[in-house]
């Protein structure tokens, strides 16, 4: 596949690796000689010098029949114009990298329609999500995030507290925006038993459940299923990178009492007009006497946000030096991982990880966008476009029934970033985002289905 990549930042330079590593033919572009001069050197990419304002310099491109074209600089303006540029002289396929999440959101205004771009990569907006669910969520069994961050899913046990084992779910009066995907009820001495749950189906204590629905409602289920919960009331960043902004205005919003190191005296002024809520320091966050001085240790959460991996890493074992409850460091390089669990350090991938996921995810096919699995394999969570040309569209999924198979749910439905739960009245449209529940044995059919 022929790809056309705008910007030799570190995660246009990542992205761009990791699909030439593909097989695949990349062009990436930027106005930085320098740049293109180290990717050059370490991947097997071709590089052009120029801006996307230059489009001309797109249109000859052509010639190479592109098929994506990849908007990756750190401006969203630049990227939105330059997918607007390239989908008007031909690219079959252009993608944006969004910081602004404005642009993520439902509004007045539906921006891909208005900028011409079919996917937008929220990575930073990602990125923070992983840490949140680490920092917030200390009773889930798993946690996946879905239409960049919009929907979610928890998979917790249900106490020995819960008094409703009698009450069908379509009783329990639970939020609108969330519902039951998946039961897992341990049997004795048999094998676990899976339910993809209707109305009628109970929950009893002991279950471990698979609930689905808008991330701002998620975070109350703690107190629907009498869940004890551990909130988490203060929390240290160090490093004030896009990643560590975007945490930081989510938790401003639980009012969670969020510190941040940054050695840059600029960005600390950056972050203090973003961030009214926060308190921003300007130091070196590798000063263990400074970090000591400040008592991180007594924070709920000490989170290792720089853009740098080693120094991350570095952050983080000073942290487990001083005692810090719980350490969270971002890293890029996933062999770390095993290293950092064996040192009792917890850790998120970042946002250059998340963005070459999601874009292979969409390079290998244009229907399945995500895939998560649950009970050992044994049920799928699915991220679906739905086409055009989708028989599905237009009939209300309580009269679905019949076309879809017995072990498949439909949680919840992303529409221009409205998000609708899966209930029977609602109505599935052409390229709207779906979240499904399936069995394992379905997931060759659901191309053709949606």
């Amino acid at each position: 596949m022929n790809i056309v990549i705008l910007g030799a930042g570190k995660i246009g330079c990542y992205l761009a690796s990791v699909l030439s590593n593909e097989e695949h033919n990349v062009i990436i572009i930027d106005r930085d000689n320098k740049k293109l001069e180290k990717i050059s050197k370490e991947s097997d990419v071709s590089t052009l010098s120029g801006s996307a304002s230059k489009w001309k310099m797109l249109d000859d491109l052509i010639e190479n029949d592109p098929t994506y074209f990849i908007a990756m600089t750190g401006d969203d303006e630049t990227n939105l114009v330059a997918c607007s540029i390239a989908k008007n002289l031909g690219y079959p396929y252009t993608i944006a990298r969004i910081k602004e999440m404005s642009f993520l959101t439902y509004s007045r205004l539906d921006f891909r329609k208005l900028f011409f771009i079919d996917h937008f990569i929220g990575a930073e907006v990602l990125a923070a999500h992983d840490i949140l669910k680490t920092v917030i969520s200390t009773e889930d069994l798993s946690v996946e995030n879905f239409a960049h961050g919009i929907i979610q899913m928890r998979s917790f046990k249900i106490p020995a507290s819960w008094d409703k084992k009698s009450v069908p779910i379509k009783d329990l009066d639970l939020p609108e925006e969330i519902i039951i995907a998946l039961i897992r009820r341990h049997i004795e001495d048999k094998k676990d038993e899976i339910i993809f749950p209707h109305g009628d189906d109970k929950i009893f204590p002991g279950d471990e459940i698979t609930v689905i629905g808008e991330t701002k409602a998620m975070y109350n289920l703690h107190q629907v299923f009498k869940i004890p919960q551990y909130l988490t009331s203060s929390i240290v960043i160090v490093g004030g990178s896009i990643v560590a902004f975007q945490l930081a205005h989510i938790l401003e919003k639980f009012d969670v009492d969020v510190k941040i190191i940054e050695k840059n005296e600029y960005r600390c002024e950056e972050l203090s007009d973003l961030l009214p809520k926060s308190t921003i320091i300007n130091h070196d966050g590798t000063d263990l006497y400074f970090l000591a001085s400040e008592q991180v240790q007594k924070a709920d959460a000490f989170v290792a946000c720089t853009r740098n991996d080693d120094t991350n890493v570095l952050i983080s074992l000073i942290g487990q030096q001083l005692g810090c409850k719980k350490i969270i460091s971002l890293i890029s390089d996933i062999s770390l991982g095993p290293i950092l669990r064996d040192l009792n350090i917890s850790f998120s991938i970042s946002e250059r990880v998340n963005t070459a996921n999601r874009i292979l995810s969409i390079l290998h096919g244009e229907t399945i966008l995500s895939i998560a699995s649950l009970c050992e394999n044994r049920a799928k969570v699915l991220e679906i476009k739905v086409s055009a040309e989708s028989q599905l569209c237009g009939i209300p999924i309580s009269e679905l029934s019949s076309r879809l198979p017995k072990k498949l749910l439909i949680a919840a439905i992303e529409n221009k970033g409205r998000v609708m739960i899966g209930r029977g009245n609602k109505v599935i449209s052409p390229h709207d985002t779906i979240i499904l529940i399936s069995s394992p044995e379905h997931i060759h059919d659901l191309q053709e289905l949606f």
